[in-house]
């Protein structure tokens, strides 16, 4: 096939090659694009573990009834157990909060209602824990409020478990729990490391973690430096 006029000129056949060879080379670097925006959130959420926002919150679950059984042993290790249920408790319901309530009123039938129910009982829970922080590991009453805040968080946990992540679980595909998981890890790690009464929404939850959870962090590590009791 001849490809140049007499003239040196490009023929209509040869720009018509040249246009769809461009054409082509376009289509595959677009398509290799793609393929690489699409591969960056997979290997985030490979990064953040890939796990359902069930397994993820069911673990959370019980690792704080056995934090709280922990934080009612008498010795030196009582205050180290203590900061740590609070810690886990607040970072675990700021991601609920955030993100898992307001998933399940979007996604499930009653979800509106169901919400609402978790968020009062979650509130309820964080005025004890609120009270029970105040009194501190070795104050006055301790046990009692730890009991108090055990039984309150433990319901609350039970009712979660059965009646909102199940039924998420039926209604979600894997991909969405999934990525719904990695949500609530990726708050956990900025999250408030302390219960705030004020702070028992979505909204709240959202405002609050770029300021409430550097400080908080920030409050933790200076007194683990000083060795002072937490406030």
């Amino acid at each position: 096939m001849r490809t140049l006029s007499k003239r040196g000129v490009p023929t209509a056949a040869a720009t018509s090659f040249l246009a769809a060879k461009a054409s082509a080379k376009t289509s595959a670097r677009a398509g290799k694009a793609g393929k690489t925006a699409t591969a960056r959130p997979l290997r985030a959420l490979r990064a953040l573990g890939g796990e359902s926002v069930v397994d993820v919150l069911t673990r959370q679950h019980r690792r704080i009834r056995l934090g709280f059984l922990r934080a009612a042993l008498p010795g030196p290790g009582r205050r180290r157990n203590f900061d740590r249920l609070m810690r886990l408790l607040a970072v675990h319901e700021a991601a609920e909060e955030a993100h898992v309530h307001p998933a399940a009123r979007k996604a499930l039938r009653h979800g509106r209602d169901l919400a609402a129910r978790r968020r009062r009982e979650e509130k309820e829970a964080k005025r004890l824990l609120v009270e029970l922080r105040r009194t501190g590991p070795h104050g006055r009453g301790y046990l009692r409020r730890l009991n108090e805040a055990r039984r309150a968080v433990g319901r609350h946990a039970a009712r979660e478990e059965r009646e909102e992540l199940a039924a998420l679980g039926r209604v979600l595909s894997p991909a969405r729990l999934r990525m719904l998981g990695a949500e609530v890890k990726l708050a956990q790690v900025y999250a408030p490391t302390r219960p705030h009464r004020w702070v028992n929404n979505e909204l709240t939850n959202k405002l609050a973690a770029p300021v409430l959870g550097p400080l908080d962090r920030a409050l933790d590590a200076a007194r683990r430096r000083n060795g002072a009791r937490p406030g």
